[in-house]
């Protein structure tokens, strides 16, 4: 199992759990993974940017969608956000080694 897999399979654990549970520290540990994504997801394949990019702002405006759906709406609602957090976390962390290519150029 790939390093990046084990991020990806870790950031939805923590999405999830973090629905129910209380973490202390939520949103570092959120930044942390979501910036170890994007880092690693862009190392792996540069050619996802753009993809990833768009799923992060259409991810953050349908992330309270399921709201509305009786009994698990509100929890869906949770996983999403807190799967939108980490992916916009990964974001940034495309952007920065977008930057860091120009740079090196």
């Amino acid at each position: 199992m790939s390093p990046l897999k084990i991020i990806r399979l870790l950031v939805l654990a923590v999405a999830v759990i973090g629905a129910f549970a209380t973490i202390p520290e939520v949103g570092l540990v959120h930044v942390i993974l979501g910036l170890a994504m994007g880092v690693m997801s862009d190392q792996a394949d540069k050619d996802n940017r753009m993809f990833f990019l768009v799923f992060a702002v259409a991810l953050t405006a349908v992330s309270g969608a399921a709201g509305g759906l009786p009994v698990i709406g509100g929890h869906v609602s949770a996983i999403m956000g807190n799967v939108s957090v980490m992916v916009n976390a990964a974001a940034l962390g495309i952007v920065l080694m977008v930057i860091k290519d120009r740079i090196t150029e």
